[in-house]
């Protein structure tokens, strides 16, 4: 009974196997898959040549030319600084404050040096004034003096007077002769005198001036209304002329320099030269429209390394970002000729397309010169249409196993 147990299922696993191996025995041998090559179904485009003004994305750094850096006129200790990095200031504002007490006694100095010239001045026109009252009193000694000499001369002719008495009347002559020139020399110097010390005046005036500007410089203001870029002193410094304060920049001459290939560049000179405006946008401002830039300049020269030349946006409508700041740029080029409007999906690589011809893929290599947007919102390529005609048609779909001469099915 035992025996039993163990044989029957050997038994059965027998009689399965053999039962497995005489159907696969005689079951009929299957038929090899074959290959099928069928044609990819793909989406085309058709060609139309249109006139279109391409945008082009590129990227653009907030620059100005308006960049001061505000320097120290006189020596003197930093009493306050009233702004901070990164502060709007208003034209005229102060910023910085210095010590004026040496500048306040300069101006004391000069003040009194002018006022002891013009005192002297004052002097001279009473001394002229003087001078010309009493000439015509020497003039009337030198004719008593001149008569007295006349009347020794008689008497001693006579031999009445003395030689003694003529000598005496000849030396009053003379002396009364001298006194006149004199009078008249002070008086003919009067003119030399007054610009001599008219001279002296203008220098004294001039430093005193120079001494009240010092002065105005202690107080360091804004020269317009811009943002500060940094402070580079603190209250108690001590700075000399020359030393650097203060760095600023003015907010309304922002503009964004951006690179503009060189294909490009013919476009945009003759648009400018022509009186037209380029136009570009910039991400958006603070209500949330993009900022609308015009091109104000292109670069007189071209950097060695660089692909193109300097472009110099600025802001139509909104405010530029801060400086130093770089951002995306969309700018929309002059309007071009015989171009056509593809979808990104037509582009292998940056510059070949697939063109479809009797259901086979030719590769064609197209000049990219930017994009544009379709009333969609999608943004579609623009190429060149030269090597294509009206009507022909574009592979639009992504084909992984593109190749050129590969047989393809348009879709309905």
């Amino acid at each position: 009974m035992r025996v039993l147990k163990i044989l029957l299922p050997l038994v059965v696993v027998a009689v399965g196997v053999a039962t497995f191996v005489g159907f696969k025995a005689t079951a009929p041998a299957p038929e090899p898959l074959r290959p099928q090559n069928r044609a990819p179904v793909v989406a085309v485009q058709v060609v139309e040549k249109i006139t279109a003004s391409p945008t082009l994305g590129i990227l653009g750094q907030v620059e100005t030319p308006a960049v001061s850096v505000l320097t120290a006129a006189v020596e003197a200790d930093v009493l306050t600084v009233q702004v901070l990095e990164g502060d709007a200031v208003a034209r005229g504002a102060e910023m910085i404050g210095l010590d004026d007490t040496d500048t306040v006694l300069q101006i004391l100095q000069r003040q009194a040096e002018l006022a002891e010239i013009e005192a002297l001045m004052e002097s001279d026109r009473i001394q002229f004034e003087a001078d010309e009252s009493a000439l015509e009193t020497e003039q009337s000694l030198l004719a008593l003096a001149h008569k007295a000499v006349a009347r020794a001369e008689r008497l001693a002719r006579l031999e009445v007077g003395s030689e003694a008495a003529l000598d005496q009347a000849l030396r009053d002559e003379q002396n009364q002769r001298l006194a006149v020139t004199r009078r008249l020399q002070s008086i003919d110097d009067f003119p030399s005198r007054q610009l001599q010390l008219q001279a002296r005046h203008d220098r004294a005036a001039a430093a005193l001036r120079q001494a009240e500007r010092a002065r105005e410089r202690t107080r360091i203001t804004a020269p317009f209304s811009g943002r500060i870029v940094d402070v580079m002193v603190s209250p108690g410094d001590r700075v000399s002329p020359g030393s650097q304060l203060i760095q600023l920049y003015d907010e309304s001459q922002l503009e964004l320099r951006v690179q503009v290939p060189s294909g490009h560049v013919a476009a945009l000179r003759q648009a400018l030269d022509g009186g037209g405006q380029v136009r570009a946008t910039v991400g958006s401002g603070g209500d949330g429209a993009p900022i609308e830039l015009v091109l104000h300049r292109l670069s007189a020269n071209v950097v060695a390394g660089q692909g193109g030349i300097d472009a110099f946006f600025r802001a139509h409508r909104g405010n530029l970002p801060v400086l130093g700041d770089t951002v995306a740029v969309q700018m929309e080029l002059p309007p071009i000729e015989n171009v056509v409007v593809l979808s990104p999906d037509s582009l292998y690589g940056r510059e070949r397309v697939y063109q479809v011809e009797d259901g086979v893929l030719q590769s064609r290599a197209v000049r990219r010169l930017g994009q544009i947007g379709d009333p969609r919102g999608r943004q579609m390529v623009i190429v060149s249409g030269d090597g294509f005609q009206s009507g022909d048609w574009i592979l639009s779909s992504r084909l992984p196993q593109a190749v050129n001469g590969l047989k393809v099915r348009i879709a309905p």
